[in-house]
């Protein structure tokens, strides 16, 4: 008898050993493994199975990695818009410098054309009146407006008495002169 007492004084010492070595985080893992081995404890003691560090460790990187994944297709995404707009931009670009070029090109026939409209103007005012008014009566309306602006009204006046009636009031109308 003094055996068995022994004998359940020693499980009972491994039992609370066993018992605060599973409590400690460091040994609990070491100590599951064991009563795991243990064919007879194992069928007694039910133990949960616990994630590793390693295998938790795993699943943060495969997150990570599913997270990087992401983060480069929005990257991909994002660049691709990215060319877009500076393809866009580019052709806008060279609309706008198309555009300048040709307000440049405007602005410098408009001026030629001032100065021919002015010299034509000076030379129309020094003709005579009656030479005058037959070279306002052929020309087109619009040209002749913009010349009888430029020559004094009353030599637009003496002009305006060797006009054709008609025509006389239609260039009147234009000026905004005819009442």
């Amino acid at each position: 008898m003094k055996i068995l007492s022994w004998i359940i004084i020693l499980l009972f010492c491994i039992v609370c050993i066993g018992g605060l070595l599973y409590f400690l985080p460091i040994t609990r893992d070491l100590v599951i493994g064991v009563l795991d081995d243990l064919p007879i404890i194992s069928n007694y003691i039910k133990t949960e199975k616990s994630k590793s560090q390693v295998e938790l460790l795993k699943e943060n990187i495969e997150g990570l990695q599913k997270q990087i994944k992401t983060l480069t297709t929005k990257i991909k995404e994002v660049n691709s818009e990215l060319e877009l707009a500076r393809s866009q931009l580019e052709e806008k670009d060279k609309l706008i410098s198309g555009l300048k070029s040709e307000l440049r090109s405007l602005k410098s026939e408009t001026e030629k054309r001032i100065q021919n409209t002015k010299k034509l103007a000076s030379v129309i005012e020094s003709m005579d009146v009656k030479s005058a008014a037959r070279i306002i009566e052929e020309m087109d309306e619009e040209r002749a407006v913009e010349i009888l602006i430029l020559i004094n009204k009353e030599r637009v006046g003496e002009i305006f008495k060797y006009l054709t009636p008609s025509k006389a009031v239609s260039l009147l109308d234009k000026l905004g002169w005819g009442g």
